[in-house]
C-alpha cells in the first residue's frame, strides 16, 4: 500500500512504511556499535599489543577485502533464502563474534586470535549490508526509492555522530574489552527491529548458490559499469577518514579537536539536510544527481588545495557533504530500480564488492601521495579528485538507467 503524500509539512512520518523505519534503526544502532568499538581497534593494537602501524594498516586492508566479498555472498544467500530471515542469522553471526573479540581482548587472548575474529566480525556484517539495503528497495515505492535511501544515510550518520564520542569517553572510564562489549550490545538492538520487517517481500528462487551465480551478474554491463564509477567515488570517500586528517592536522596545523569538529559539522549537515534533499532528487533527475554528486566530490577535495585556515576549510566540507548528500541515496535507488525483486540483495552487494574495494585501496592513494609530495598541496588533492571528476563524466556518458527492468521510463533528463 502506497501511504498518501502531504506535501504540507516538512517531514512526515507516515511517509514510509514501518519498514523502511526499521532499516533506518538499524542502520544506525549497526553503525553505532562499529564506530564505538572499531574506531578504536587500531589503537588498541597499536598501544597494548605494540603492532607496527604497517601490519595494522595490512590487516585494516584484508578485513575490507574479505567484507566485500562477503558482501557478494550474503546478498546472493539473501535472494535464495528471504532477505528477513537472512538478516536475522547474519545479525546473529555478528552479535557473537562481536561479543567473541570482546572476550578475547579482555582475557589478552593472542593477537593473531584477535585479529582473525576481528576480521570475522567485518565479513558477518558486510553480509548484513546488501541485506538491509535490498529490503529498502522491496518494500520503498519507486518513485520514492532515492529518500527511503537518503533516510538510510541519516541513520548511518546518527550511528557515526554517536559512536566515536561514546567509544571515546567509554576509553577514559573503562577498558577496551568492555567497548567492544558495549558495541556488541548495540549491534544487538537491531534485532528488535525484526518484527517490523517486510516478511514474503520477494518471490523465492529456486537457482543454488555457485560461482556461475556471480559469474553471470558480472555479464550485467550496465550494473558493472554503474559499480565501476561508483568505485572511483568510494576511492574519494576514503579519504575522509586517513588522508584529510593527516593533512589538516599534521600539515596545515589543526589541533586533533578542530579535525574533530570538521567531522561532527559534516554529520549534522547530512543529518539536517539528507531528507528534503533527497525528496527533490527525482525531480531532478536521477542522472544528474549523479553527475553533480561527483562533481562537487570533486570540487570539495580540490579545493583543499588552498586551505589552510578553519573557516574555509569548514567551506570545503560543506561542499563535499553537498555531494555525498547527492550521490550516496541515488546510487542506492539506481540499484533497487536496475534489479529484479529476485536480485536485489546480490546486485547490492555486487554494488558493496566495488565500494569496499574502493574505501580499502582509497587510503593507500592518499598515503602514498602524502609521502611523495609533502608541502605541495595541489599534487595531493589533484589526484585525489580526479576520480571524482572522471566519475561524474562518466555518469553523464552511461545509459544503463534507461535499462532497468522495473520501469520502462528511464531518465527523464
Amino acid at each position: 500500500m502506497v501511504i498518501p503524500e502531504k506535501q504540507t509539512n516538512w517531514f512526515n512520518f507516515q511517509r514510509f512504511e514501518p519498514g523502511i523505519w526499521a532499516a533506518a534503526g538499524i542502520q544506525a544502532v549497526r553503525v553505532m556499535g562499529y564506530s564505538i568499538s572499531f574506531t578504536y581497534l587500531p589503537l588498541y593494537l597499536y598501544q597494548q599489543r605494540h603492532l607496527p602501524m604497517t601490519f595494522i594498516g595490512l590487516t585494516i586492508l584484508v578485513s575490507g577485502l574479505l567484507s566485500a566479498v562477503a558482501q557478494v555472498i550474503g546478498g546472493i544467500l539473501a535472494d535464495r533464502f528471504g532477505h528477513r530471515k537472512m538478516f536475522i542469522i547474519y545479525q546473529l553471526g555478528e552479535f557473537i563474534t562481536f561479543g567473541l573479540i570482546a572476550l578475547l581482548i579482555g582475557i589478552d587472548a593472542a593477537i593473531w586470535a584477535i585479529i582473525v575474529v576481528s576480521i570475522l566480525v567485518t565479513a558477518v556484517g558486510g553480509m548484513s549490508s546488501p541485506t538491509v539495503s535490498a529490503m529498502v528497495a522491496d518494500i520503498s515505492p519507486e518513485n520514492r526509492m532515492t529518500e527511503s535511501y537518503g533516510l538510510l544515510a541519516i541513520g548511518s550518520n546518527l550511528g557515526w555522530a554517536i559512536g566515536p564520542l561514546l567509544g571515546g569517553f567509554l576509553q577514559s572510564v573503562t577498558s577496551y574489552a568492555w567497548i567492544f562489549a558495549a558495541g556488541a550490545i548495540i549491534n544487538a538492538l537491531s534485532l528488535c527491529s525484526i518484527p517490523f520487517l517486510p516478511h514474503n517481500a520477494v518471490k523465492r528462487i529456486t537457482e543454488r548458490f555457485s560461482f556461475n551465480n556471480i559469474k553471470s551478474l558480472m555479464s550485467n554491463s550496465a550494473l558493472i559499469i554503474f559499480c565501476v564509477l561508483y568505485l572511483l567515488f568510494s576511492l574519494c570517500i576514503a579519504q575522509w577518514g586517513s588522508t584529510l586528517s593527516v593533512f589538516t592536522v599534521d600539515r596545515i596545523g589543526f589541533s586533533a579537536e578542530q579535525y574533530g569538529f570538521l567531522m561532527t559539522i559534516s554529520g549534522v549537515l547530512i543529518i539536517i539536510f539528507q531528507y528534503p534533499i533527497s525528496r527533490r532528487i527525482e525531480w531532478l533527475g536521477i542522472r544528474k544527481a549523479l553527475f553533480w554528486g561527483n562533481f562537487l566530490y570533486g570540487v570539495g577535495f580540490l579545493s583543499l588545495t588552498w586551505v589552510r585556515t578553519f573557516i574555509p576549510a569548514v567551506g570545503s566540507i560543506i561542499i563535499l557533504v553537498a555531494g555525498e548528500i547527492l550521490f550516496v541515496p541515488t546510487s542506492l535507488a539506481v540499484i533497487g530500480k536496475l534489479s529484479k525483486p529476485n536480485d536485489r540483495g546480490k546486485n547490492m552487494g555486487i554494488l558493496g564488492l566495488f565500494g569496499t574495494l574502493g574505501t580499502s585501496v582509497g587510503p593507500l592513494l592518499g598515503g602514498f601521495l602524502l609521502d611523495r609530495f609533502p608541502g605541495r598541496s595541489f599534487l595531493l588533492w589533484g589526484p585525489v579528485a580526479l576520480p571524482a571528476f572522471i566519475a561524474a563524466f562518466g555518469f553523464l556518458l552511461w545509459r544503463g538507467y534507461s535499462l532497468s527492468p522495473s520501469t520502462n521510463n528511464g531518465d527523464k533528463n
